[in-house]
């Protein structure tokens, strides 16, 4: 004899069938495959073309080097760490489809066996419940997983900003290294003209053995202090390829600028500073996010102090020797009554956590005051510095120059004098060298501090 299948069993089927759609894939890390891929990046890939794969690619022409924008442009796009850290925005992303969904409903089922008579099962239940969201609880999940959203943004754009800081100090730091290489090889230059020109007075008598090893040492010192700032700007490369996401011997070529760390002055106010800073700066805006998350949380637990229900379809079967079988269909209600605790703890925690987070943006706007004026006081500094050269020593040095050139002219030189001389000379370039760069190292610092281009703060300033 066929039976027919039951309404609660095919209930049943259908809710495990549907639940079963979803396939799980695995996605094993090919640790071998992810190194050449990252041994295979290459600039040339993008340069400029018709179509390209990925349209987020930056158009870099590389065929005259790379400027110190595009150097950063190419990190936001290239660099590992801020692409691994992008795909926190997913799983914020995922938070909110959760949240917009509705709770899946709960089945429950009972058999109950006859204790007298023929034994057997006497009934059996099955019930389908739902509890709808209450007022307004959907509409805060969703404004909590919208400023989880905005918070992970504002942290991505803080990692960016930071990124680009460092990617444009590190470049400038690679073209003040050049420009040392320079100043030392001009150095090496003159003391092989030097050692040259005492060999010949020693040739002639006119020179002691004493003046000659003299000259020898100063003429190695120059080439160690060469290899030293060769081997700095090795170094110097190695960390901009890093931030850059270039393989470690990649062949990097910077466009070639006499003045890529030139002094140029800027024109800023303190107050401007900190009101743009209070309004683009990512770290704030994210803190601002997360209370925004803790008020929703606590929004939650009061509106989870409302009495709620649960209901659904429910279906009984009745077994009995005198009526037979007997099916029934109705409908089972349920309610949550907390009526003994009101939620009162969790509530006591939510607002203990928003009140910490409160204070903590008050401590976070210090904070970023703090690092703002500090980079404002440390481009100042360099500045006061630049400009006291420009003033005073760099003419000095110039003088020099003349006065070194006519005593190879006239053929005399006080040799401890002009050792002396020359070591304060090569110091006072290089000093100099450092001081511009730790000029624009202040101002890329400012920049990350605000959360935008100097530029901006400065026509902001020059508005009446």
């Amino acid at each position: 004899m066929q039976r027919k299948l039951s309404p609660g069993l095919l209930c049943i089927v259908v809710c495990l069938g549907t639940a079963g759609c979803g396939a799980y894939h695995r996605k094993p890390i090919a640790d071998r495959q992810v190194l050449h891929d990252l041994q295979t990046i290459r600039l040339e890939a993008l340069a400029p073309v018709q179509a390209k794969p990925d349209q987020n690619a930056p158009n870099i022409d590389t065929a005259n080097g790379l400027s110190v924008d595009e150097a950063a442009a190419l990190a936001l796009y290239l660099n590992p760490n801020l692409r691994a850290f992008r795909k926190e925005r997913g799983v914020a992303e995922g938070q909110l489809v959760s949240a917009r969904l509705l709770p899946n409903p709960e089945i429950s089922s009972s058999a109950l066996a006859n204790l007298v008579g023929g034994g057997g099962i006497g009934s059996s239940s099955l019930a389908a419940l739902f509890s709808p969201p209450r007022p307004g609880e959907r509409g805060a999940r969703i404004s909590r997983a919208r400023a989880k959203i905005e918070e992970v943004k504002n942290q991505i754009s803080a990692e960016e900003w930071q990124l680009a800081a460092d990617v444009r100090k590190a470049y400038l730091t690679v073209s003040a290294l050049e420009d040392q290489l320079k100043i030392d090889d001009a150095s090496v230059r003159l003391q092989e003209r030097i050692r040259r020109f005492f060999l010949q007075k020693r040739e002639l008598g006119d020179a002691s053995r004493l003046d000659l090893n003299l000259v020898n040492v100063e003429y190695a010192l120059a080439l160690r202090q060469r290899e030293v700032t060769s081997s700095d700007r090795g170094r110097a490369r190695q960390a901009l390829l890093q931030l850059l996401g270039l393989p470690p011997l990649y062949d990097l070529k910077l466009k070639a600028s006499s003045d890529s760390i030139a002094y140029r002055p800027l024109h800023l106010d303190p107050g401007i500073l900190e009101s743009l800073m209070i309004e683009r700066r990512a770290q704030l805006a994210a803190a601002k996010q997360e209370y925004e998350q803790a008020e929703q949380d606590l929004r939650l637990a009061y509106i989870q102090r409302i009495p709620w229900f649960r209901v659904g379809p429910s279906w009984e079967r009745e077994s009995g020797k005198s009526e037979g079988t007997v099916d029934r269909l109705g409908i089972t209600l349920g309610l949550d009554l907390p009526l003994l605790n009101l939620n009162q703890g969790l509530i006591a925690s939510l607002e203990g956590t928003r009140d910490k987070l409160r204070d903590g943006f008050t401590a976070k706007v210090h904070l970023a005051r703090a690092e703002l004026n500090e980079a404002y006081r440390n481009l100042q500094a360099q500045e006061r510095l630049i400009r006291l050269y420009r003033d005073s020593i760099q003419r000095t040095l110039d003088e020099n120059v003349e006065l070194t050139e006519s005593g190879f002219q006239l053929g005399e030189f006080n040799l401890v004098q002009l050792v002396a001389t020359q070591d304060k000379v090569l110091r006072s370039r290089r000093e100099f060298v450092n001081t511009e760069l730790e000029y624009w190292k202040a101002a890329f610092d400012l920049e990350a501090a605000i959360g935008a281009h100097l530029s901006e703060a400065e026509s902001m300033n020059k508005q009446p």
